[in-house]
Order: C-alpha cells, then sequence, then structure tokens
C-alpha cells in the first residue's frame, strides 16, 4: 500500500516508520522541509518528501498534526482522488488550540474537521499516548494487546483504517460513524495507566467490541 503521512512527530513519525518496515511504501512530509525530517523515521525506508509530494499517487494519507492546522491542509487535499482514505489523529485541545467555538457549542471534532477539508475522513490512533504508540503495539493475540478506537462514515474508510490500527499493533474496533466519535474520546473514557518498557500507556475500559 502507499502511504503519505503529513507530520513527522511522535504519532507521525512512528506510523511511518511502523509502516514502512512493513514494506508499505511510505512518504513522509513536515512543514519545515524534508531535510529536518529525523533520521530514525526513515531508517525503516519511508522516504522524506515535501507535503505535495506526500499526497501525491498515495492509496492512504494521514495527517498528524496539531489540529488547529488542519483547515490548512484544504487546498492541499483538494488534489486527493475521492477515493484515497484519509485518517485524522489528532484531537481537539482547548487548552493548546485556539477556542473553536462551533466545537464548544456541541459539534463533534471530527465533523469539524471534515467539513474544513471538504472530504471524509477516518480517526484513529487519538486514543493512544504516543509512548504507547512507540512501544506498547502487541502481535495478534497477545494479552497485553491494547484496543483503539475506529470512527469512519465511509465502509472503505473504516475497513483500510482498521487493518492498518491492527497492523500497528493493537486491537481495532468500529466505534461508530465520526459523529459519534466523542464517545470515544480521551478525556470520556474510563483510564488505567499501564506501562510498557518505561512507557505509560492506556488501556480503556468497556471500549472493546470483543
Amino acid at each position: 500500500m502507499k502511504i503519505g503521512v503529513l507530520g513527522s512527530g511522535s504519532i507521525g513519525g512512528t506510523l511511518a516508520k511502523r509502516f514502512s518496515a512493513s514494506s508499505h511504501t511510505v512518504k513522509v512530509a513536515n512543514s519545515r522541509g524534508p531535510d529536518t525530517i529525523d533520521a530514525d523515521v526513515l531508517s525503516t525506508g519511508a522516504r522524506a518528501v515535501t507535503k505535495e509530494e506526500a499526497v501525491a499517487d498515495v492509496d492512504v494519507l494521514i495527517l498528524s498534526i496539531p489540529f488547529i492546522r488542519i483547515p490548512d491542509l484544504a487546498p492541499l487535499l483538494a488534489k486527493l482522488p475521492a477515493e484515497t482514505v484519509v485518517i485524522d489523529t489528532s484531537n481537539y485541545i482547548p487548552a493548546r488550540d485556539d477556542r473553536i467555538e462551533a466545537i464548544e457549542n456541541g459539534q463533534p471534532d471530527s465533523v469539524w474537521v471534515t467539513e474544513k477539508l471538504g472530504r471524509p475522513i477516518a480517526k484513529a490512533w487519538n486514543t493512544i499516548y504516543s509512548a504507547t504508540l512507540k512501544e506498547a503495539g502487541r502481535p495478534v493475540g497477545d494479552p497485553e494487546r491494547i484496543d483503539a478506537p475506529v470512527a469512519a462514515d465511509r465502509e472503505r474508510d473504516r475497513d483500510v483504517t482498521m487493518a492498518l490500527v491492527e497492523e500497528s499493533g493493537f486491537d481495532a474496533y468500529d466505534a461508530g460513524t465520526i459523529a459519534e466519535k466523542a464517545i470515544h474520546k480521551p478525556h470520556l473514557l474510563t483510564a488505567e495507566p499501564l506501562v510498557y518498557s518505561g512507557a505509560v500507556g492506556v488501556q480503556f475500559h468497556g471500549s472493546s467490541a470483543s
């Protein structure tokens, strides 16, 4: 699968590294240019490119940038074919982002994102700490494998995203549409801290489909 990643930080960089190690063709970009992407992110075969190159000829585009900057991507994503799966990993955090009145007044943040981008998205990896994503992925069947919700409106978006979440080391489950995404925002879940190789993670309770 051809995957583009916008954002080379703790989430985007980890996903780029993991998927390129799994034989996917991965391109990764950030806002500062390809020369600034950490060598470790590229160590398993991902290629550093410009943001324009990252969105060209991909099956999946992963957005891993600060939530408030997502609307800036609309002109770039307008070039994507409708069938491209776009996955957003971000969360709206008022203390960090500018206050967004529509969300404060009850609009689900993922619905706000789709309106700003003008296209459907899937939501994934947003309930997982960056250290957990990096350290706590487990093989299928491992009793310590962590649940991870996936929300999407289109069936293909959901299926592709769930497969990638599984491949990244977590048990994906269908959390419904993006309008229902608020039910699995991190601060609304009962969580129990876990420690994996010194990294604190979260196990969500009552969230698994199994």
